[in-house]
Formats: structure tokens, C-alpha cells, sequence
């Protein structure tokens, strides 16, 4: 879709497959259009000419037609966002006269409302979907009657349980960051300022109690005085996240965590404003990059990147003196359903055996073609050293009469004397 701000006609819009040209008339204002996970819908925000609602207009491709002719009636809608692996939208609007704010879940087409939470006090909301669709949380900034106390919570939908349950976080600090773990993970950072501090806190959560099983929100720790304001999780969801303070006033201070086991190192890259997860989640790329659009910058003498496993090990770098971004290489689909990996990782002890002894099978022949150039060495210096020995017996008798009759190689011309030098190493001291 190809949005044109002048337009007076409206949007136009083209179906990439047939090249056909297709247009939406009578709005002339920008707009912004997102897809569904499936591309089966687009949907933007519009503003009803008879009632002046505001509402959301979601069309069918690649006809590009109204869904059931109609806008879905959203009054007041701010934002929405669709679900990353289902065709469920997500919007909220904020309090209008006596009505409160509200947040909506809407399942589509059929237009059904799966959840509807009401909220009070509110001066905005964010919308942040899990990575597999499971979860929905909104970041609800709030404030007292008075307006002057501004404060934050966190409102946790449960997308896939029965009437779509949802529980509630008073974080109370301002979030300046929030990501979710993702494949298949249940848990998600939130970093936060408490009042007072020049530091934030990094907090973490589960969706799942602690026995991993009950589904109950648990705080997991909290790192406190971190130089952070980004959140990178590993894209493998196995409990890796790299907490990273990039811009001005931060200095490029990063921090590799594990939550599994409850470890993290703290490092620096100097100015860096980039970090990168490759796909496999081995490799971490930080990099220092400048604008593209050719302006100058003042830092152009840190302008590189560096390469780090998951665990913070620091094993390449490379500088440059334009740089200007830095992106991994997506990673192809596997070839292997949720249950054959499932399976994999339910044997996982007996692959583990079979590559072991694979890989010992491989050591051993490596070792032996390792010994088989020793030998071979070992036996040319050997052959080298005979013959040294024969050319030395034929020219004995020459030498000894060179030097008068005197054998040099005779032992009794030699004084040996035998020395022992004792050097104490350690020394320990006992008391009875």
C-alpha cells in the first residue's frame, strides 16, 4: 500500500501480483495501514463522514473491498495493533464524557468481541503483543484526579485462556522499555525509574508462577541502578536478554543476562547505538552506526561493530570509518513441525549419546592422523641421526690422526663431576 499525504483523490493503493491499481476515495488525510498476520486483512483508522466517529476500517485482500461494507465502530479508537499469529485486533480509546477508557480485543471477521477491559484515570496506553500471539499486555499510564501525580501500570491479557483473563502490575515508576521472551517464552522485562533515582531498575516476570506449571504472574528479580533503556531478547526464547543503554548519557553500557541461571556481566561498547541477536541466538552484534542520511557525525571515529557469544565473550571487532548499518541474515524456516522438535527435545539425552560418540569416533581419527605425523617425523630425525653416526665412524681414524693420535671421543680424556642444586618450592609451618 503506497500512502500519498497529497492525494486529493485518496489512497491508492496497488496488488503487487497483478499490478492492478486500486483506489480507496474521499479521505485526503494521511493514514497508516497494517496488515494481519495472514495479509487476508489491512485495516486503518478513519473518522465517519455522518457521524464524525472516529472508527476502523478494515478491508479484504487483494480485493482491497470493506469488510462486510462496513467500518468497525471503535469511537474514539488512539491506536491498534493486530495479533502477530491470529486475525484478532487490539485497540483502545480513551475516556470521552462519563464513559471510561477501554481496551478491546475483536476477533476477525466475525466481528466478535473477545474482551473488553475498562479503565479510569487515563492519559495514554501502549499495546505490545507477544511475539506468538499468547499474550497482550498494555502499558496504561495514569494519573490522580488532580492530574498532578503521573504513574503506571501494566494490564496482562491472556489471549488464548477462556473468556481472555487479564491481570494487573502497579508498576508505579515511569517504563521508559518493555519486550516479551520470545518463541515460546512466558516471560517479560520492564525497565523502570524509580522516583529519586538517576538509574532505572530492570525488573522481570513471569506469566507462570513458580512452579512453572499454575499461571499466575510472578516477579522473577530486579537488577537495580542499570544504565539501560533497551531490552534485546534472545530470538531463541531460552531466558538470554541483553540489556543495553544506547544514545547520549548512557555510553554504550551493556549487560548480558541468563535468567535460567541467574547470571549476568556487565561490558561496555563505547557509544553504541545498535544491538542485534543473530538467528540461531549464539551471536550478539553491537555496533556503533551513523545517520543515513549523509548528515555529519561527531562520532564518526567510533563507527564499528563487535561480536559477542550469548554469555558476553567478546571474540570480534572491526572498525570503520562510515558506517552505516549493520543487519544479520534471516535464518531459513525449519524444516521440522512444533512436534518433531518437541520430540528432539524429549530425546535429547539419546541424540546427545549418539553425537558424542560421533564426535568421539572423530577425535580418535583425528588424533591418530596427528600420531601419524609425529611418527613420521619422529623416524626422519632418527634416519637423520644414524647416518650423522655412520659419517662420523668413517672419518674416526682421520680425525684421530689429525689431532696426533688423541681421540676426543674417548671418555677417559673427560673429568665428569655430578652437582644437586635443592630449591625449596613450598613451605608450611605447623603449630601442635
Amino acid at each position: 500500500i503506497h500512502d500519498d499525504p497529497c492525494q486529493s483523490l485518496g489512497i491508492l493503493s496497488a496488488a503487487a501480483a497483478s499490478g492492478e491499481r486500486l483506489v480507496q476515495p474521499g479521505e485526503k488525510e494521511y493514514v497508516r495501514f497494517q496488515f494481519s498476520f495472514d495479509d487476508k486483512y489491512c485495516a486503518r483508522r478513519g473518522i465517519s463522514a455522518k457521524s464524525g466517529q472516529k472508527l476502523i476500517s478494515i478491508f479484504q485482500l487483494p480485493t482491497m473491498t470493506l469488510l462486510d461494507k462496513k467500518s468497525l465502530q471503535a469511537d474514539g479508537v488512539i491506536d491498534f495493533q493486530w495479533s502477530p499469529t491470529a486475525n484478532i485486533l487490539a485497540y483502545w480509546a480513551p475516556e470521552q464524557g462519563n464513559s471510561p477508557a477501554r481496551v478491546t480485543l475483536v476477533e476477525i471477521p466475525s466481528r466478535k468481541e473477545l474482551r473488553q477491559r475498562n479503565l479510569v484515570n487515563v492519559s495514554n496506553c501502549q499495546l505490545y503483543w507477544h511475539p506468538d500471539g499468547t499474550y497482550l499486555c498494555v502499558k496504561v499510564l495514569r494519573h490522580t484526579k488532580s492530574k498532578k501525580t503521573i504513574f503506571s501500570a501494566l494490564e496482562l491479557f491472556r489471549v488464548d485462556e477462556p473468556l481472555v483473563p487479564v491481570e494487573i502490575i502497579d508498576i508505579k515508576d515511569p517504563i521508559l522499555a518493555f519486550a516479551w521472551e520470545p518463541n515460546g517464552g512466558h516471560r517479560f522485562a520492564v525497565i523502570h525509574q524509580p522516583d529519586g533515582k538517576t538509574r532505572p531498575d530492570i525488573s522481570f516476570f513471569s506469566m507462570l508462577a513458580t512452579d512453572g506449571k499454575r499461571k499466575e504472574v510472578t516477579k522473577i528479580y530486579t537488577l537495580n541502578n542499570r544504565l539501560a533503556n533497551a531490552l534485546f531478547w534472545s530470538p531463541m526464547g531460552d531466558g538470554h536478554i541483553v540489556c543495553a543503554g544506547l544514545g547520549d548519557g548512557f555510553d554504550g553500557q551493556i549487560e548480558f543476562v541468563d535468567l535460567e541461571n541467574k547470571w549476568n556481566k556487565q561490558l561496555e561498547h563505547y557509544r553504541c547505538t545498535n544491538v542485534a541477536w543473530d538467528p540461531s541466538g549464539r551471536v550478539v552484534a553491537t555496533s556503533v552506526v551513523q545517520p543515513l542520511d549523509g548528515a555529519f557525525f561527531k562520532f564518526q571515529m567510533d563507527n564499528g561493530y563487535k561480536l559477542w557469544t550469548f554469555q558476553g565473550q567478546l571474540f570480534h571487532e572491526a572498525s570503520f570509518e562510515n558506517m552505516y548499518q549493520l543487519q544479520w541474515r534471516p535464518r531459513p524456516k525449519s524444516l521440522l513441525d512444533e512436534d518433531q522438535k518437541k520430540q528432539i527435545i524429549k530425546n535429547l539425552r539419546k541424540y546427545e549419546r549418539r553425537f558424542a560418540n560421533e564426535d568421539k569416533l572423530q577425535e580418535l581419527a583425528r588424533q591418530r592422523e596427528l600420531s601419524k605425523e609425529k611418527r613420521t617425523q619422529r623416524a626422519k630425525y632418527r634416519k637423520l641421526i644414524n647416518h650423522r653416526l655412520a659419517q662420523a665412524q668413517n672419518i674416526r681414524q682421520s680425525r684421530i690422526a689429525m689431532r696426533n693420535g688423541i681421540d676426543l671421543d674417548d671418555e677417559s680424556y673427560y673429568i665428569i663431576t655430578t652437582t644437586q642444586i635443592e630449591s625449596v618450592l613450598t613451605s608450611k609451618e605447623e603449630l601442635c
